[in-house]
């Protein structure tokens, strides 16, 4: 007889296969000495009716099949079958620890990243506050600026007519600056005027130096 591990379950129903009769369908009874198993009975909770479960749990087949194994055999198998599955369940148990990991990690960037957006929000709202707020005071500045250029402009105009009205000379009794009136001569008589190049008819005398000024030989001696 082969071994469990030679063992292949096939799972894929065959479209020829063909369908049984209803006298060769399966009915597993749940039997306890107590009577017929319930929905209210627990396997997880009630040995016995665990027990009376796993003993239902094979087909008459399977029932034969299996009572021709020899002891050591059956406890070769049961052995192999109780390792194998509690590899497989540790294997199971260690998926699930891992994917709970992976779901407490993911559970927790979540959150991180539900703050994030919270605190992004927040300065949105702070951004957009300080933009509503200036846009109000450049607004405000704006009019101010365009009250400003309108009364500068005003007084402007004012101030031309003033100066217009009060320092500009009128057209008909004004005297240019760079004429003079009919009656006085721009320039002086010409014989008051000296050229550059011409001296005076008379000019002062020059005192003579040679008796102002004593020379080394007139001169007293002076004692050492």
């Amino acid at each position: 007889m082969s071994g469990p591990s030679d063992r292949r379950f096939d799972l894929n129903f065959g479209e020829e296969a063909a369908m049984p009769s209803q006298d060769n369908i399966w009915r597993p009874s749940f039997l306890s000495p107590t009577g017929p198993l319930t929905v209210g009975d627990s396997v997880m909770k009630n040995d016995m009716t665990a027990a009376v479960v796993a003993r239902n749990l094979l087909t008459p087949k399977d029932n034969r099949l299996l009572s021709k194994r020899s002891d050591e055999l059956a406890v070769k198998d049961s052995l192999a079958l109780s390792v194998q599955c509690a590899g497989s369940v540790s294997n199971m148990a260690q998926r699930l620890f891992a994917r709970t990991r992976q779901v407490e990690s993911l559970a927790a960037e979540v959150m991180s990243l539900k703050q994030e957006i919270r605190g992004l929000k927040h300065e949105n709202k702070q951004l957009h506050r300080l933009a509503h707020d200036y846009a109000t005071n450049m607004k405000r500045k704006l009019d101010q600026m365009k009250e400003t250029d309108g009364q500068v402009l005003l007084d402007h105009q004012r101030f031309v007519g003033l100066f217009q009205r009060h320092l500009l000379p009128s057209s008909s009794g004004a005297v240019p600056r760079n004429e003079a009136p009919n009656d006085q001569p721009l320039m002086p008589p010409p014989s008051r005027v000296l050229s550059s190049t011409e001296a005076p008819n008379d000019p002062p005398p020059v005192p003579s130096l040679s008796g102002a000024l004593p020379t080394a030989e007139t001169s007293p001696k002076q004692p050492l």
